[in-house]
């Protein structure tokens, strides 16, 4: 069966919905390949391109790999139950250990991108690094960050271009966006 492109608008609200349940963030930087779980992030549109929103700490593994490597990719999960998956991912390091086959998860070569899609899930986004920016402590209001950073481990905000967008079920596209 040859793949569908899916829009990149098209399965937005279910989308939304899992990403605050959570979704996994791939990068690679050479040989290694990580994955965590995002909670917090989105899809917009800036500079008229499709752009898929992450925030990564400081203190995580793959904010260091973002920085030598401008490119990522988010694999929601959908309809698989994948709950203890994206706990683990969430809450352990990948300069500890190897998420990826803790998990025993497939990965698969992305069309656009060099870092890989998670095969269990069911929509995928190949995203480039468009723009970045560090948080503000200062214009965080302070309940917000008396919740989240009392710590001060800071996010920063990662703009990828959405570059494919696709059904993990729908075999061999092109993987555009529109």
């Amino acid at each position: 069966m040859k793949k569908q492109v899916v829009p990149y608008k098209k399965r937005m609200d279910e989308v939304f919905e899992q990403l605050q349940k959570g979704a996994f963030l791939t990068t690679k930087n050479g040989d290694k390949i990580n994955t965590m779980t995002i909670a917090w992030g989105g899809i917009s549109f800036v500079w008229y391109k499709p752009v898929f929103i992450v925030y990564v700490r400081y203190s995580r593994d793959t904010y260091q790999m973002l920085e030598k490597h401008d490119e990522f990719t988010v694999s929601v999960p959908l309809s698989s139950e994948m709950k203890k998956e994206l706990a683990y991912a969430g809450t352990k390091s990948g300069r500890d250990t190897d998420k990826i086959a803790d998990l025993h998860l497939h990965l698969k070569d992305s069309q656009k991108v060099s870092v890989p899609i998670i095969k269990e899930c069911d929509v995928h986004y190949e995203c480039k690094v468009i723009y970045k920016q560090a948080m503000e402590p200062g214009n965080i209001p302070d309940e917000i960050k008396n919740q989240y950073y009392n710590t001060h481990d800071y996010h920063v905000m990662y703009y990828g271009e959405i570059l494919a967008n696709y059904d993990s079920n729908e075999e061999d596209s092109n993987g555009t966006n529109h």
